[in-house]
């Protein structure tokens, strides 16, 4: 039956002006639209990086070397900070009887690379292993990459001992490690074309990385102290050596 409105089924009456109301779109307000604008961009704003935007091993292994050297320089005292660089630095003269054989001499090969002599060393150091130690990781994964840095850091002490087999002078800092992953940086550049034209391949960053290396050992270190230049050549020798067996049983 339908007379001023409309019947339905189930027995209620709908008013025309009630049924023209269900076909009236109700525009946003000017406070809602632009509400809606705000959250329509805050959904499609790419995410914020960090400011420092490191791989966490990467930036453990740097956070670690300027944590451990501030350590020593703020709770230790100055014949405290020795006895730590004699015991855990790096010394030639344990191995061959020239100074008495400690217990810390089993660990030193590991321990050295985590000790430096200065704030310019350190912060040198912390610098190298941002920037190489990032692009390493992301290319070769974590695991790698320390495996890989650790290898090299014992490549670099072994060669600096092959040569200096009596030395007493302790051997500190990670750029034995730095300097392999140096090398693992010009592979990777190599692989993705980085200097394909060149007819010498990577060599020139080869020599000249040997040149530096041996020109700083003849100037010494800002400090004065002496540079242990053939342990640079060691790990960054030892990089290419290194670097094909780590990617392919390192998983």
């Amino acid at each position: 039956m339908n007379s001023n409105g409309k019947h339905n089924g189930g027995g209620h009456e709908t008013s025309d002006n009630e049924a023209e109301e269900g076909n009236v779109v109700r525009l946003p307000s000017l406070a809602e639209r632009d509400r809606l604008r705000r959250e329509e961009e805050k959904r499609n704003r790419p995410p914020r990086e960090p400011m420092v935007n490191l791989p966490p091993a990467t930036k453990f292994m740097a956070a670690s070397f300027l944590f451990i050297h501030a350590f020593m320089r703020i709770a230790l005292t100055p014949p405290q900070q020795y006895w730590i660089y004699s015991h855990f630095g790096f010394v030639p003269g344990f191995y061959t009887g020239q100074e008495p054989f400690t217990a810390t001499a089993i660990i030193a090969p590991l321990t050295y690379m985590f000790l430096h002599g200065n704030w310019t060393h350190v912060i040198m150091n912390s610098v190298m292993m941002a920037a190489f130690g990032a692009g390493a990781e992301r290319w070769m994964g974590a695991r790698r990459m320390i495996v890989f840095f650790v290898l090299c850091s014992l490549s670099a002490a072994f060669i600096h001992f092959a040569l200096n087999p009596f030395s007493s002078d302790p051997v500190i800092g990670a750029s034995g490690g730095l300097s392999g992953l140096f090398a693992a940086i010009i592979v990777m550049m190599q692989r993705m074309g980085a200097g394909s034209g060149s007819r010498y391949g990577i060599w020139p960053f080869i020599i000249l990385w040997i040149v530096v290396s041996v020109m700083f050992g003849m100037m010494g270190a800002p400090g004065g102290s002496a540079v242990a230049w053939a342990a640079h050549i060691g790990g960054f020798l030892a990089g290419f050596v290194f670097l094909k067996p780590v990617m392919k049983y390192i998983r």
